[in-house]
């Protein structure tokens, strides 16, 4: 590392006395020639900050050696603090990153991407200024299989925090010590809660390496990221029996303490540990706020393209844990993207041209020793990020509003092909869980059917809207594409009345609750066309709908009912009201009018309604 800074190696003893070196020798010092032009590039606060400031550095493996980089500036790429040096932090038996250095509290500095189109300025001067070999590559590039041209991946060291700000003013750490005050000596208890309900399904960490941090160096780990763990698991506290004799959560109360922690770090320090946190809070449930979720997603897009967890790390030179990590985070970034963007009426924020990120795969997610249980789990999630792939091309065809976009372009057939493609890329077991609903007691199964089911009943209302059929509301017969999404909405009926309790209770994505109200509402919109009719089964649909999920919400307390119930529970029992009047009306017109026929003598009508004789000696009884 000296030689590489042209510097003088020296190891210092306790007992040595410090000798600073001569001005002269720091002057003809090569790297205080960088030093300087740091200086002058990026203000006094690198120069103050990093006795040989680098401008654009490749992360390195910790392991490694003669790579040449600033053990400070690798952590802070990876925005994961110390990361990839010993100095501050214990690290693991292998000299590897932990995860202790990850979910750490965010330094004074931090990594930021820098953009293409200046990268090349930067190789010019780096190999301008560089005193070490030329033989090393200094950037991130793609991997050489790439078809695409080389864009190589750069990034500098900016201050974290605002200018002013003191690392000691954290609101987080306050909020978090009240969390847990309040949540009592139960606190490992929602810690368990998390793991086994809540990232299992939707794998933020690995278990065993968060836990080893948690109890190891607890007081290193971000505050708001804690904040959000813990609120996430309250949704779980009735599936503990350690925890449901006792009192009920305040679960409001706890999600606005994590609230404020996480918008407190965001002003102060935000990096990876936010995104993290993002994700654990807008997967969070009861969801109440869709501009409070959907800011957020924002935000964390933004601070993962800044971090450049768009680009593919496969070929960097970082650890297997930083590799999987940022591929991980990244899939749950998108699957927030995607699925708040079809829930909220929101276009998409990340395109798919914008990123080269692989799909995560079972054994990125599984240490060695995992069994078979959540391996299963794994290939649920892994499915559901392909599946939201699927998602990311519809939205983008329904949210297209230019006509130069070749999204518009779409054929009914096109957008068949796309979830067909999907199903035969399935495994056996999975494309059963898809097809036939099978295995819902797989962690994340249920959730991931309905998610399925949703994508489906998309493509036909798409479809529908495309072949006009839409616009045909007034015909008696509907067209087989309005029939084809009717049935797509009675598939999201049928699975949500046969959810068990497990099932209710485990894990769901908080915006599928927009999907539950979407299907009723497309049985609305059946049954309306076919109002007055005895057999209107659109509509005896969407009444067991509601009658179904008002028993998971009183005995399962199941807040993804919450949306459907308040938007279709009313409109449900009104149409149905209308319903019954339209069949009397058109029975009632089976009848002669015998007040609007003047030509009837009333005499005649006397006899008839006053059961005379001679009206009633025709009839044998």
């Amino acid at each position: 590392m000296c030689q590489a800074h042209g510097t003088e190696c020296i190891f210092p003893r306790p007992d040595d006395n410090y000798q600073p070196r001569a001005p002269n020798s720091l002057r003809k010092s090569p790297a205080n020639v960088k030093q300087r032009f740091a200086y002058r590039s990026y203000g006094p606060l690198h120069a103050r900050t990093y006795s040989v400031p680098h401008t654009l550095l490749q992360p390195a493996n910790p392991a490694s050696s003669g790579t040449g980089v600033d053990p400070q500036f690798s952590g802070a790429l990876a925005d994961l603090p110390q990361m990839a040096c010993a100095s501050g932090y214990e690290q693991s038996a292998e000299n590897q990153p932990n995860l202790v250095d990850i979910v750490a509290e965010a330094g004074d500095d931090s990594s930021h991407v820098v953009s293409p189109a200046v990268a090349g300025d930067n190789d010019i001067l780096e190999s301008y200024l560089s005193v070490a070999s030329t033989s090393r590559n200094r950037c991130l590039a793609m991997s050489p299989t790439s078809t695409r041209p080389m864009r190589p991946v750069r990034f500098d060291v900016v201050p974290r925090r605002p200018l002013g700000v003191a690392t000691v003013q954290s609101l987080a750490a306050s909020k978090c010590e009240l969390i847990e005050k309040y949540l009592g000596p139960d606190i490992e208890e929602y810690l368990n809660l998390f793991f086994q309900k809540a990232n299992v399904c939707f794998p933020v960490f690995d278990e065993a390496s968060f836990r080893s941090a948690y109890s190891l160096h607890k007081e290193k780990i971000s505050s708001a990221l804690i904040c959000s763990l813990y609120a996430n698991s309250l949704v779980y506290w009735k599936s503990s029996p350690k925890l449901r004799p006792g009192r009920t959560p305040d679960i409001r109360f706890i999600w606005n303490q994590a609230n404020e922690a996480l918008h407190s770090e965001l002003f102060l320090s935000p990096g990876l540990s936010t995104v993290i946190s993002i994700i654990i809070n807008v997967s969070g449930r009861p969801s109440t706020s869709m501009f409070g979720n959907g800011g957020m997603v924002g935000t964390a897009v933004a601070l993962s393209n800044a971090l450049g967890l768009n680009r593919d790390p496969s070929s960097w030179d970082i650890s297997p844990l930083e590799k999987s990590l940022r591929i991980r985070i990244w899939w749950l970034v998108l699957i927030h993207d995607r699925w708040c963007s079809l829930a909220y009426g929101t276009p998409l924020q990340v395109h798919r041209a914008q990123y080269d990120v692989p799909f995560p795969s079972v054994d990125d997610l599984c240490s060695t020793g995992t069994s078979t249980y959540q391996r299963a789990a794994a290939s649920v999630f892994v499915a559901l990020t392909t599946l939201t792939d699927v998602v990311a091309r519809y939205l983008e065809h329904v949210y297209c509003v230019s006509k130069h976009s070749s999204y518009a372009e779409m054929s009914v057939m096109d957008l068949e092909q796309v979830l067909s493609d999907w199903e035969e890329s399935l495994t056996d077991e999975i494309r059963r869980l898809v097809i036939r609903g099978t295995n819902l007691d797989v962690p994340g199964a249920a959730n991931f059917r309905l998610a399925y089911l949703a994508v489906k009943l998309l493509l036909r209302r798409i479809q529908l809207d495309l072949s006009n059929g839409s616009a045909q509301v007034e015909e008696n017969t509907p067209s087989p594409l309005h029939m084809q999404a009717q049935r797509s909405a009675e598939d999201i009926t049928h699975l949500i009345q046969e959810l068990d309790e497990a099932q209710v209770q485990g894990f769901w994505i908080p915006v599928h609750a927009f999907s539950i109200t979407s299907a009723t509402m497309f049985l609305l919109r059946s049954g309306l066309r076919m109002k007055g009719n005895n057999r209107n089964m659109p509509l005896h649909i969407a009444k067991d709908m509601i009658n179904t999920l008002q028993a998971h919400r009183q005995r399962f307390d199941w807040d993804i009912a919450d949306n459907c119930l308040a938007h279709c529970s009313d409109l449900v029992e009104k149409l149905g009201m209308d319903n019954l009047q339209a069949e009397y009306d058109l029975s009632a017109s089976g009848f002669p009018n015998l007040t609007e026929n003047n030509n009837i003598d009333p005499s005649i009508l006397e006899d008839l309604f006053s059961g005379s004789s001679s009206f009633s000696e025709g009839f044998v009884l």
